[in-house]
């Protein structure tokens, strides 16, 4: 009996850890936004994370930025940039790798965050 208690058990804790897995693949996708100000400049970031690439193990990342300088504290113009991203999956570490830049993205789908190495960004309501 005490086998069978002990098998069902460790069963159980498998499916927990599928279905935890499948949770954190099923919050990803999506769009996250930050916003930061510090003495020399004030930013508005955007990551798009679309859909998981079974295929290549990836992610594919959109990260849009718009960005003031600031000179004496007064902000000058609007500046942006656009940057495409490979994220790849890492099933050890349940974060995606982005080589391009060395970043290291985790998630955190119970309090809605992504943490781009310690940027914090929040994710919008939706997908």
């Amino acid at each position: 009996m005490k086998t069978k208690s002990f098998y069902l058990f460790l069963l159980t804790l498998v499916f927990a850890a599928c279905k935890g897995m499948a949770d954190l693949q099923s919050f990803i996708p999506g769009t996250y936004v930050d916003h930061a100000k510090g003495e020399y400049s004030e930013s508005w970031d955007t990551l798009v994370v679309g859909d998981f690439n079974k295929v290549k193990g990836s992610y594919s990342i959109v990260r849009k930025t718009g960005f003031k300088r600031l000179e004496n504290g007064k902000p000058g113009r609007l500046e942006h940039d656009t940057e495409q991203w490979l994220g790849i999956w890492d099933e050890e570490s349940k974060s995606v790798q982005v080589p391009r830049n060395s970043k290291i993205i985790s998630f955190y789908p119970d309090s809605g965050v992504l943490l781009l190495g310690t940027r914090e960004f929040r994710k919008l309501a939706g997908k």
